[in-house]
This record gives structure tokens, sequence and C-alpha cells, in this order.
């Protein structure tokens, strides 16, 4: 039952049925978490089972008090309102996958089927770019770009595709399509099966990547690079997969999107986000502990942070950012420490693959401000539950090895690369 309620919940949650097809309007994304709610209640009532609960989740919970604290010592009651059903939503989802999920065969079925919801959002986007608008009569999100002529300066609109509710955004599309490539890959080269499988797998590969190119978000194709150079180096434990990455940008930058050939050109997104962080961390500087107060970094600027870790710092303040830094450390550290001292390599590649998706979300939200979202947490949360499922003694070791104090230097640390990558960012393109 709690197993069906996950599956449910994932498929409303990407799908969003109730916003393109008229006869199934309905609140369906409340029905999905109430069941869940049920499910946790339910679970906890069974004393004999042992709680499937770890650092990460008790991390998780710190950060929605942080929030909350930094907006009631603020006075901004208001605003807990407004984003209380999103938090609430990730903590439902992510204590259910915990919960929910009791064997592997269970999470190979879960994400199996988010690749077939994202094959059929893959499709939507073809026709988006081939009919102008998909089944739910949604058109592609248009993007206004100069380029010079023969002295001619000449406006020109370029498509990204985009889904409805949460992968509105081209860039959020991208972020979700990219963290499943290392686990396609993985599926098709080093797992044991048949040739029909492999085809499958591999079209399923091919469609995604294309679809990521379709979104021409340059910010997921760097993500897109980051994982899956992630998962050779850290699989070889050697420098290959940087060759490989390298590789791979040439190619990118030759037939990917056109936006690619932007990247570093101090064009005025960039210098936004420069613009952005500046501020981010002078705001910090003032408000340390506590932030500014969640959702509340538009009353300082007029745009975003375009960067969910300096969203993170700037608006929940130090205790805030470390306990979100603290749930993707905790799971990637504990994950490739488990597969390099599990003797089943079928095991150590799966992880690192998993491992290498949550890779490039982390940097695919570098770019943008989505530090409020499921997906990062989610897919953290099914890395956790995998390796604790395979490797529960290695696993428990690991989670606990990481004391609270290097969670904090690691916290402090990340601030001062944003720092300095800032300094380093205004320097070559103000």
């Amino acid at each position: 039952m709690a197993y069906f309620v996950l599956i449910f919940t994932l498929v409303v949650y990407i799908i969003r049925p109730a916003e393109w097809i008229p006869a199934l309007y309905f609140n369906w994304n409340i029905t999905a978490l109430t069941f869940g709610v049920l499910v946790l209640i339910f679970s906890s009532m069974n004393q004999v089972k042992k709680s499937p609960f770890d650092r990460t989740t008790m991390y998780l919970v710190w950060f929605f008090v942080a929030m909350v604290m930094s907006n009631v010592f603020r006075f901004q009651f208001q605003t807990i309102t407004e984003y209380l059903p999103v938090m609430l939503t990730n903590l439902i989802v992510f204590s259910l996958v915990q919960v929910a999920i009791t064997n592997i065969e269970q999470i190979r079925r879960l994400i199996f089927t988010i690749i077939l919801l994202l094959l059929f959002i893959s499709y939507q986007c073809y026709l988006q770019v081939t009919l102008g608008e998909n089944w739910g009569g949604q058109e592609p999100f248009y993007r206004s770009t100069l380029t010079v002529s023969e002295g001619v300066v000449t406006k020109i609109f370029e498509p990204q595709v985009k889904w409805f509710g949460v992968l509105s955004d081209p860039n959020d599309l991208g972020m979700i399509l990219v963290a499943f490539i290392p686990y396609i890959f993985n599926r098709i080269v080093y797992q044991k099966i048949n040739f029909a499988n492999k085809l499958m797998w591999g079209t399923a590969l091919i469609v995604l990547l294309y679809t990521i190119i379709l979104t021409n978000s340059r910010g997921s194709i760097l993500a897109l690079l980051v994982a899956v150079g992630a998962f050779f180096i850290i699989k070889k434990r050697s420098m290959a997969g940087v060759v490989f990455a390298v590789l791979a940008g040439v190619v990118l930058l030759t037939f990917g999107p056109s936006r690619m050939s932007e990247i570093g050109s101090g064009d005025n997104s960039a210098m936004g986000r420069v613009y952005a962080w500046i501020l981010s961390l002078e705001l910090f500087a003032m408000n340390p502990i506590l932030g500014v107060g969640a959702d509340h970094f538009l009353d300082y600027h007029g745009r975003t942070a375009h960067n969910s870790y300096v969203l993170a710092f700037v608006e929940t303040g130090f205790l805030g950012f470390m306990s979100y830094l603290s749930i993707f450390v905790l799971s990637i550290s504990s994950a490739l420490k488990v597969a390099f001292r599990t003797e089943n390599s079928k095991v150590m590649i799966e992880i690192i693959a998993l491992t290498a998706g949550l890779i490039g979300i982390l940097v695919s939200i570098f770019f943008i401000s989505r530090t409020y979202v499921l997906l990062p947490f989610f897919y953290a949360a099914v890395l956790t539950t995998y390796t604790r499922i395979q490797c529960p003694e290695l696993f428990k070791e690991h989670i606990q090895a990481i004391k609270t104090p290097v969670l904090a230097l690691s916290a402090v640390l990340f601030i001062v690369f944003v720092y300095i990558f800032n300094r380093l960012s205004t320097m070559f393109l103000l």
C-alpha cells in the first residue's frame, strides 16, 4: 500500500494531469499527500518494524525548522503559510521513500516508472518544437537573443521546451532529465541484460539526451557533463572522466543548444547572477544566523539569487544552510564509502550511477534558485534508501561517520567557495 501511494504521488507530481486534462481537474496533490501522511502514521505505529529514517531525515526537518525560525524572528508569519505546503510535500515524499521502499526491485521499478513518465514528457516536448504545441495546448518558451550579421542587429526567438507544474521552466525539466542519465547508461553498459533491454534503455537514453538539448538550457548541459564525468571519475577513480567530459563538451558546443556558445561571454544572465550573489553575501554578513527570512530575498533584490545554495544561506542563515547542505553531503559521502567497500561490483556501479545523478542535480541548482523544490531531496532519499537496503551495516557505519562539526565546517567552506567564485566571476564578467 505504501509503495503504491509513493508511485501515485510521483505520477501526479510529475505529470500534473489536472493542469492539462479538463476531465481530470481535481486536487490530486492533496489526495496523494493525504494518503502519504496516513501511511507514515501507520508506519510509526508499527513498533516492531525498525525505523528506516536516518540523519538526512533529521537534517531535512532541521532545515524546515530553520526556515520557520527565520520568519518568526522577523515577524514574517504570513510567509510561513505560503511555503508550508511545499515544505510539507518535501517532508512527506522524502519520508515516504524511506518507509515505502523495502527492497531493491522496488527502487528499480520506481526509477523505471519515472523514466517512462519522462519519455512521455519528451514526446510532448517534441510536439512543441514540431507542431507548436503539445496535447495540453502548451507552447514552448521563446527566449529572445540578438545576433549581428554584416552590421545589422537582428532579434531571433529560440524555443525552449517545458512541461506543466514543477517542470514549467526549461531548467527544471533539464534537471530531472539529467538526473537519470547516469543510471540509464549504467543499465546499458554495466548491467547484464539481454539485447532487447539494452535496445530499450539505449532508445530511452537517446530520447532524454535529445530532450535536454531541446530545453536549450546551459545549466542542464553543464550538469550533464559533470554528472557523466563524475560517473567515470568515481568508477575508475581516475581522471579519465575529465577527458570524456571535455570531449563531450566540445561536441555539445559544436552541435548542441545554441545558447551553449554564450557560456563565459559576459551576457546579461551571467552578470545578473554576479550582482545577485554580491548582494547575497552582503546580506548574509549582516544576518549570519537566521538570514533575512525564508522566501524574502526578493524584498532586497529585483531578481532571485540564481543559486539554490546562496538562496539557502541568505534566507535561512547559517543554521538553515548547514542543514540543507548536510542532506547532500551525507547522502553522497555515505553512498561512495559504501560503494568502495562492497564486494558486489553490480551494486557498486549502481550506487555510483545514482550518486552521479545527484551530483548532476546539485550542479544544476547551482545556477538556478530551487532551494525548496522536491527533486533534490527526493533523489537524495532514493540514494540513501538504496544504499541502506543493499548494505545496511556499511551504511549505518558511514552515515554516522561524519560528525556535526565537520558538516558545519563543510558549510563554512562552501560559503567561502561561493565568495571566491563570485570574486573570480566579477573579474572576468564585469
